[in-house]
């Protein structure tokens, strides 16, 4: 409970600091590829124990071409693979892929069942909203980690949205703007 407590505090701070536009942000250049890579690792071994299998798909090439703060960056992979690692079934699956054209960069979470019912999907980033059912408060959290990620995807010039997973879950569309120079 304490843990839990903290954790909440903690978030409601940094979504107070995001609305007065406090929170700072040292951007560089950043291969989002390495950053999902690393999440993935340190997420893996509690992903087995859960028997969910990740799956990624990433360029061959460097994307080098996300003017970004890696921390944020590290902050928003790792509270969308917390969601995912929560709210997906055991011996389920999360795909992870990051794509490209030459305006923006793609990533998407694809997890597996239980999934979100439509209705739901446009309120999932508003702050503490919570879906009633299998991804539910009983799994943990309080409806803050997804309006954080959108916070942090904001001060990037990016976007967020929810969809229907092909694979039964939720598919979390991230999309930054390609740039190389800070504008």
């Amino acid at each position: 409970e304490v843990l839990y407590l903290t954790r909440l505090v903690n978030d409601l701070y940094e979504l107070s600091m995001s609305d007065i536009g406090a929170l700072s942000y040292k951007k560089t250049q950043v291969d989002p590829a390495q950053l999902l890579e690393t999440a993935v690792e340190v997420f893996s071994p509690r992903f087995e124990g859960k028997n969910i299998r990740i799956q990624t798909r990433f360029p061959l090439q460097p994307v080098e071409d996300l003017w970004a703060d890696p921390q944020r960056l590290n902050q928003l992979f790792g509270n969308i693979m917390e969601n995912c690692l929560n709210y997906t079934d055991l011996n389920g699956s999360l795909e992870i892929r990051l794509d490209r054209n030459k305006d923006n960069i793609f990533i998407d979470f694809l997890d597996s069942a239980p999934g979100v019912e439509e209705k739901d999907l446009p309120k999932l980033f508003d702050r503490l909203y919570r879906v009633e059912s299998s991804r539910s408060r009983a799994h943990g959290g309080a409806g803050l980690g997804l309006s954080i990620c959108k916070s942090i995807i904001e001060a990037h010039e990016g976007s967020v949205e929810a969809k229907q997973s092909p694979h039964g879950g939720l598919w979390i569309r991230i999309i930054f703007p390609r740039r190389t120079l800070k504008s």
